[in-house]
């Protein structure tokens, strides 16, 4: 097998995670031992900062990696819809630090207070420092609270935008469970970019199913400030099909930004959200705020001005701090959207990028991809596709493939799509933490 054949199946590697043995096996011919150890520190260990980190420390035994997570465990986002409906336990979707401390990463569960780009420093919350020869920053995204007059993150602890795992999700399944029969859950949806763009129909979708079971006479109204959104006519012929979509009893009700469903404001004495198209009350009120990179992205000079990190799309490094690299859902990679399967993939090109630096090995071409399943129902899903070309020129991902599921679908077609999301899942767990 030829070395050009190698880097091929290598870069596969990167953009669908083949596994731990084939990355080691086609790794061993072509790339030599390292001639001297550096150092990299990685902030955060969600999808992103996990996956680089194990998927650095395949590609070099040698190297020394810090990962800096303040939690003792990760709450995961993927599947987080079916605990809030009562399909799934928690505990499916919290995940330790055991197999990177096994594999030789010093997981520190500290908060990272500061990059200081000219002395190679992180500096954690206690005073402590740690030298880096590269840093990896995987924080994640922040929430624009004050886009939306009358919220605020003191709010968000009573009217939860649940786009995390933990206590925020927990407080949103409680307020489901406790609606009484006859209320509205309202979802409000903001513009692009946000972490998973399909996300607030799937919650909608599931909700939707457990009103129908649990509630038949409410309803989740979704207001959205886009005039369109991922997968529409799939998910609208899911809603058709199993809730009433269009009709008067319907479980979904859908209001775009054409028909005044951007939300401007929030009472919360009144329980009412404020659109374009006047007031509406819900018993449940779910406002997932606008977002951009995290505090601690931004506070550390990785953001621009549109709130996001923009990076080298090649190795995933700021464009604004040297040796600083940022993956995940803070990166501004366009045209790659935010989900975890894209964070696990950046995770990858990044990793691959800082070992081939270190090595004097030629950078790769990348290759990128994104699959997004969602969930509309039991064995009920939808999937998009995404296949990318790196255009090193403009620094784009642009997209050269796009599929959908098809409207002609089966119901064996959707079953497996659901079959899929859950296999999809634990590829990407196993791959991040074990």
């Amino acid at each position: 097998m030829s070395i050009n054949r190698k880097r091929r199946l290598l870069l596969k590697w990167l953009a669908t995670g083949i596994g731990a043995a084939s990355i080691q096996t086609l790794a061993r011919p072509m790339v030599p031992m390292a001639t001297r150890s550096y150092a990299v520190v990685v902030i955060g260990g969600g999808f992103a900062g996990a996956t680089f980190a194990r998927t650095l420390r395949r590609l070099d035994t040698n190297v020394k990696i810090t990962l800096i997570e303040p939690s003792q465990q990760y709450h995961c986002c993927p599947l987080g819809v079916e605990y809030l409906v009562n399909k799934r336990d928690e505990e499916t979707l919290v995940f330790g630090y055991e197999q990177l401390r096994a594999e030789g990463i010093e997981v520190i569960h500290h908060k990272a207070h500061s990059i200081d780009a000219k002395r190679k420093q992180v500096r954690l919350a206690d005073g402590s420092l740690l030298d880096y020869d590269r840093c990896v920053v995987a924080t994640g995204i922040g929430y624009k609270y004050d886009s939306i007059a009358g919220y605020s993150e003191a709010v968000a602890s009573r009217v939860p935008h649940a786009w995390g795992g933990g206590e925020q999700l927990r407080l949103l399944r409680q307020q489901l469970e406790t609606m009484p029969n006859g209320g509205n859950v309202l979802i409000s949806v903001p513009e692009d970019d946000y972490r998973c763009p399909p996300g607030p129909y799937e919650r909608a979708s599931l909700i939707a199913d457990y009103l129908k079971a649990n509630k038949p006479d409410s309803r989740v109204i979704i207001l959205d400030a886009k005039p369109r959104f991922a997968k529409q006519a799939q998910f609208e012929q899911a809603w058709t099909r199993f809730y009433g979509y269009g009709t008067e009893k319907a479980y979904i009700q859908w209001i775009g930004a054409l028909q005044g469903g951007t939300v401007q404001g929030f009472d919360e004495a009144k329980g009412q959200l404020l659109t374009e198209g006047g007031a509406i009350s819900g018993q449940v009120i779910n406002i997932i705020a606008p977002q951009q990179a995290d505090d601690f992205s931004r506070h550390n000079g990785l953001a621009a001005e549109h709130g996001w990190c923009p990076v080298n799309t090649q190795t995933l490094e700021s464009l604004l701090v040297p040796h600083v690299h940022v993956i995940g859902d803070a990166a501004y990679a366009e045209k790659l959207p935010k989900s975890a399967f894209a964070a696990a993939c950046q995770a990858r090109v990044c990793a691959l990028a800082i070992h081939s630096q270190f090595q004097g090995l030629a950078l790769l071409k990348p290759e990128y991809m994104n699959v997004c399943y969602s969930l509309c129902g039991d064995n009920y899903g939808l999937s998009v596709v995404l296949l990318y070309q790196h255009d090193a020129t403009s620094n784009v991902i642009e997209i050269v493939t796009l599929l959908v599921t098809p409207l002609d679908a089966s119901d064996e077609d959707h079953r497996r799509e659901a079959m899929s999301a859950y296999s999809m899942f634990d590829s990407l767990v196993k791959e991040a933490f074990g």
